[in-house]
């Protein structure tokens, strides 16, 4: 259950909790106002002159024993109060009573009024033997303090039996608030994460037109965007293949021109000659980008990671014999992961080309495998770092989207194509794993790769 289940069920259970606090001040108030008809008095004062009534009753009938025993039986019963004090100004339960309303019972008559905010009508009796008494009726005169002071038998059952029904209707009504809207929050988590089929769909229990018709226009937005990408990634691919038939008859030409030239423009010839080959590379990448956004998993196998970094950075320090630059594993252990072999390899091995690509004059390219704990989850953890100008920290996320550049003269004595890192990233992905860089503490970029081990 999300936060704003929980909201809406604090806010449900206190506005219910008013309105019982409200009711109840309401119903006491009436009781004290409301006039009887016929008898021109209200409902309280009727009260505490049927309380001193009964009071007598009980004395004459069953003594100070039985007026005790009657008290006892009222205690606390309803909003009015009742003592009866004997001549020494005692209670007769013992009980403690208010100075003022004791000062007031011992110097009055039958008599009703009110003291410090309390109503009270008192009234004197007699007992059997002589014995006198008075007995004092009294209850809260402000609002505040009669709610506090109401205490009958049956109220705090009551008043927990109204705040369970409350708390249930709460839940209830929570629930049915919050729960289509976390739907469609998960499904827009899960969209934006990349999964394009992602959908709300129907909303049960029959949602509020609202919530219906907001999910509706999700789906709606989602079957949009989707259609929009997957043209764009067609546009891309068809544009990738179509450009291929020219670009090859344009290399043949340029050998038949080669084959005619006297020498004097083989320097142009060349450059034409590495422009060409420059543009088929980025075609075969873009259509591989295309191919890994379009496809699905086909054959999944167990792969020993140490061996694949082994084999691609063996491969890599061969390329780059001639060169400044060098390449070695500095940690490794045996590690083994599920996915596409091929994909992963071509992922591992673009980010290696690339550091490699950007790594300064005479320095090294580290790669470091080990295992590393995500949210009690045990992943294999690949490290390659290089000894380069790194990027600035708000492009460390954008450098793995497709053309994306973050130096265009960098990019262009480099060579970079702009999709290697796209290309990398949709592989990890492809393998359930994550990918993200980060500038190294000595400089350099350093770019982690994470995936679930077996």
């Amino acid at each position: 259950m999300g936060k704003l289940f929980w909201r809406i069920f604090l806010l449900f259970s206190t506005t219910a909790v008013v309105l019982i606090v409200a009711m109840t001040w309401v119903a006491i108030s009436n009781f004290e106002n409301e006039k009887i008809p016929g008898l021109g008095i209200s409902r309280a004062e009727a009260g505490m002159n049927d309380q001193l009534r009964r009071a007598a009753q009980e004395l004459a009938s069953g003594g100070q024993e039985g007026l005790s025993m009657w008290l006892r039986g009222i205690v606390n019963y309803g909003p009015i109060q009742l003592a009866v004090l004997d001549e020494n100004r005692h209670e007769l339960l013992g009980r403690a009573i208010p100075a003022e309303i004791v000062e007031t019972a011992a110097h009055t008559t039958d008599d009703s009024g009110e003291v410090n905010g309390k109503r009270l009508r008192t009234r004197l009796l007699e007992g059997r033997n002589g014995e006198r008494y008075v007995a004092v009726a009294y209850f809260e005169a402000s609002p505040i303090a009669r709610l506090l002071y109401y205490r009958p038998r049956t109220s705090w059952m009551q008043f927990g039996l109204a705040f369970l029904l409350s708390a249930f209707a709460g839940v209830v009504l929570a629930y049915y608030i919050s729960a289509p809207l976390d739907r469609i929050r998960r499904s827009t988590k899960r969209f934006a994460s990349g999964d394009l089929d992602t959908r709300v769909g129907r909303l049960p229990f029959g949602r509020s037109e609202e919530v219906v018709a907001l999910a509706s226009e999700f789906d709606q937005m989602a079957a949009r965007i989707k259609e929009l990408i997957e043209g764009q990634r067609r546009l891309v691919r068809d544009i990738s293949h179509e450009m291929r038939s020219p670009l090859a008859r344009a290399r043949v030409a340029l050998e038949l021109v080669r084959q005619q030239d006297d020498g004097r423009s083989t320097s142009h010839l060349d450059r034409i000659e590495h422009e060409a080959e420059r543009l088929e590379y980025m075609i075969s990448q873009a259509i591989e980008l295309s191919r890994m956004e379009t496809s699905t998993m086909l054959r999944i196998e167990d792969i020993e990671l140490d061996q694949l970094l082994d084999d691609i950075v063996a491969n890599a320090a061969f390329e780059i014999q001639v060169d400044k630059r060098s390449i070695r594993i500095e940690q490794t252990r045996a590690i083994t992961v599920q996915g596409e072999r091929e994909v992963l390899h071509s992922a591992i091995e673009n980010i290696v080309r690339n550091a490699l690509r950007y790594t300064a004059a005479d320095s090294s390219v580290a790669v470091r495998l080990d295992t590393h704990l995500v949210e009690q989850r045990q992943l294999a953890r690949i490290r390659v770092q290089d000894h380069g100008p790194g990027v600035s920290a708000s492009d460390c996320d954008k450098i793995f989207e497709p053309f994306y550049r973050t130096d265009a003269a960098r990019q262009r004595t480099s060579g970079g194509s702009g999709l290697g890192l796209a290309i990398a990233r949709r592989g990890i992905e492809r393998q359930r794993g994550q990918i993200k860089a980060r500038n190294g503490e000595k400089g350099g970029l350093e770019v982690e790769i994470l995936l679930p081990v077996v």
